[in-house]
C-alpha cells in the first residue's frame, strides 16, 4: 500500500476554477451568450457554484492521481482511494490517495528446476476406442419385432399424460398426449421400474414423487402421476465398420477401416502430444511459483475469492438449477469447507498471476497479431461462433479484448517457462487421478458441481437422459 498526498496552494485552486469556468463557457449552450462567451455569473446561475467546484475538484483528482502513478512509476492492482476535503477558492486543497500496488517477487533460478512432463501415449485400444465413439454415435434406433416386456435396456416410444396431485388427491392435467422417446437405462429409476415389465399397447398408470428442489418449478415437491402406454420397443443398432461400408460411414472421406485408424492414431498422437506439452505447461509453472518469494496482500485475495464465489454460485443456480444449500447437501461440504477451498484456490491464483507477470515483465514476454488471430480462433471455436464474429465484438469492447489480449501473453508466458527448466518425462497419472492445473488446482477439483439429475419424461423430443 502506497499512500501519497498531492497539496495545492490556494492560487492554484483558484487557476483551476477558472479553467473549468472557461472550458464551461466554450460548452455550454445558452440562448443569447455565444460559446466561450458566457459570463461567469451566467454559467453559476445554470449550474450554481457548487457545480463549478464539482467538476473542478474531479478533474484534479484525475489529473493528480495519473500524475502520481507515472512520477512515482506505480503498478497498481486495484482502483485508488481518496480522501479531499471540499474545494473553495481562495483556500488550499489537500488530497491523499491510497494505492495498492503490485507486491514484488523474488524470481528463483528457473533454469536449475527440474519439472515433470507426463508422456502419454496411444496404445492401439486408445484408436480402437476411438473409433468406437464414432460407430457408437452413428447409431440408430431400430423396433425391436418380438412380442414381450420392456426390459431396462430398452429404449420405448411412449405416449402419455401426466397430472400433479394436490394435497385432496386431485389431479392437475399438465400434459396430454405426449410423445417421448426414453432410454430406460439412464432414466430416473423410479420412472423406468414403472415402465419395465410392460408391453406394446398396454395401457398402465403410476406415481412418482419428485424433490422440493426438483429443476421443473411444476413438478418440484409434488406427486406426478403418469398415464402411459408404450408405442414402441426399440433397440440401438451401432454399425460395424468394414472395408465395404467405411465409404458410406464416413461419407467418403475413408476408403479402408485401416485409413481410417491410421487417421485416428494421427489425431490422438496430436493430442497426446500437446497434452504432454500442457502437463509441461502446468508443472513448471507451479514449480517456479512455488520456489518464488512473494507476499500477497490479503486485498488482492479476497477480490479473486469473491469474483470465483460470485462464479461458482452463479454456476450452481444457472447449470444445476440448484441453490448453494443444496449443492453442499449433494457433495457433502459445509459451507466452512466450500469456502475455505475457494479461498485456497483464490491464493494460488492470485501466487500465479504475480509470478507470470514477473516473468514476463522480466523476460519482455508479447505477443504478435498471429497470437491474436489464433486465440481469437480458438475462443471462437470453443464458442461455437464465426471467428470474425467475434473480431468484430472484441473490436467493440475494449475490456474483453485486453483480457484475451492477456490470456495470449499468459499462454506465451508459460511456454517461455517450459523452455527455461529441465524436464524429466514421467508416465500418466493412473485413471481416476487428477492432473495439477497452474491456477494451483486439481483437474477434477471443483468440477463436483456438475452431478446429473434424471429428468421426467415430460419432453416429447429425443431420448430423455440426465440432466
Amino acid at each position: 500500500m502506497v499512500v501519497v498526498k498531492a497539496d495545492f496552494e490556494a492560487d492554484e485552486v483558484d487557476k483551476e476554477v477558472g479553467k473549468t469556468v472557461r472550458e464551461m463557457s466554450k460548452k455550454a449552450r445558452i440562448k443569447g451568450f455565444r460559446p466561450g462567451h458566457i459570463p461567469r455569473k451566467t454559467l453559476e446561475l445554470y449550474f450554481g457554484r457548487d457545480g463549478i467546484y464539482k467538476e473542478t475538484l474531479e478533474r484534479m483528482i484525475q489529473e493528480a492521481m495519473e500524475t502520481i502513478i507515472t512520477d512515482c512509476d506505480l503498478d497498481i492492482v486495484a482502483k485508488p482511494n481518496g480522501k479531499f476535503v471540499d474545494l473553495k477558492e481562495g483556500k488550499p486543497l489537500d488530497m491523499e490517495f491510497t494505492f495498492e500496488v503490485r507486491p514484488e517477487v523474488t524470481l528463483p533460478d528457473i533454469p536449475s528446476l527440474t519439472a515433470e512432463k507426463i508422456a502419454y501415449k496411444v496404445e492401439d485400444s486408445k484408436v480402437e476406442d476411438a473409433l468406437g465413439q464414432i460407430l457408437d454415435s452413428l447409431a440408430r434406433l431400430e423396433p425391436i419385432d418380438e412380442d414381450r416386456p420392456a426390459t431396462l435396456e430398452d429404449i420405448v416410444e411412449t405416449e402419455y399424460k401426466s397430472y400433479t396431485l394436490g394435497p385432496d388427491g386431485k389431479p392437475k392435467e399438465m400434459d396430454r398426449d405426449r410423445k417421448s422417446t426414453l432410454t430406460l437405462a439412464t432414466l430416473r429409476r423410479d420412472i423406468a421400474e414403472h415402465i419395465v415389465g410392460h408391453a406394446m399397447a398396454e395401457r398402465f398408470s403410476f406415481d412418482v414423487r419428485l424433490e422440493d428442489d426438483y429443476p421443473d418449478a411444476r413438478m418440484a415437491g409434488k406427486t406426478v402421476r403418469y398415464e402411459m402406454e408404450i408405442l414402441q420397443l426399440m433397440k440401438r443398432v451401432v454399425p460395424e465398420a468394414t472395408d465395404a461400408n467405411i465409404d458410406e460411414l464416413s461419407k467418403g472421406k475413408y476408403s479402408t477401416v485401416e485409413e481410417m485408424k491410421s487417421d485416428l492414431r494421427r489425431q490422438l498422437e496430436e493430442d497426446a502430444a500437446e497434452r504432454s506439452a500442457g502437463s509441461l505447461r502446468e508443472s513448471s509453472v507451479k514449480l517456479v511459483s512455488e520456489a518464488s518469494e512473494v507476499d500477497i496482500p490479503d486485498s488482492m485475495i479476497n477480490r479473486q475469492y469473491a469474483a470465483m464465489r460470485s462464479d461458482q454460485d452463479g454456476a450452481i443456480r444457472r447449470d444445476l438449477g440448484l441453490t448453494l444449500e443444496s449443492y453442499l447437501q449433494n457433495n457433502n461440504l459445509s459451507v466452512d469447507e466450500y469456502e475455505e477451498n475457494l479461498r485456497k484456490r483464490a491464493r494460488e491464483i492470485v501466487r500465479n498471476t504475480l509470478v507470470l507477470d514477473a516473468i514476463a515483465e522480466r523476460d519482455e514476454i508479447t505477443f504478435t497479431n498471429e497470437d491474436l488471430n489464433e486465440e481469437i480462433i480458438r475462443t471462437a471455436t470453443g464458442m461455437n461462433i464465426n471467428p470474425q464474429e467475434l473480431a468484430d465484438s472484441l473490436s467493440k469492447n475494449s475490456d474483453e479484448f485486453s483480457n484475451l489480449a492477456m490470456r495470449v501473453r499468459t499462454r506465451n508466458t508459460m511456454n517461455h517457462i517450459a523452455s527455461l527448466v529441465q524436464v524429466t518425462e514421467v508416465e500418466p497419472p493412473a485413471a481416476g487421478a487428477a492432473e495439477p492445473r497452474a491456477d494451483g488446482s486439481d483437474e477434477n477439483e471443483g468440477h463436483d458441481a456438475h452431478e446429473h439429475e434424471e429428468e421426467a419424461p415430460e419432453s416429447g423430443e429425443g431420448e430423455s437422459g440426465s440432466r
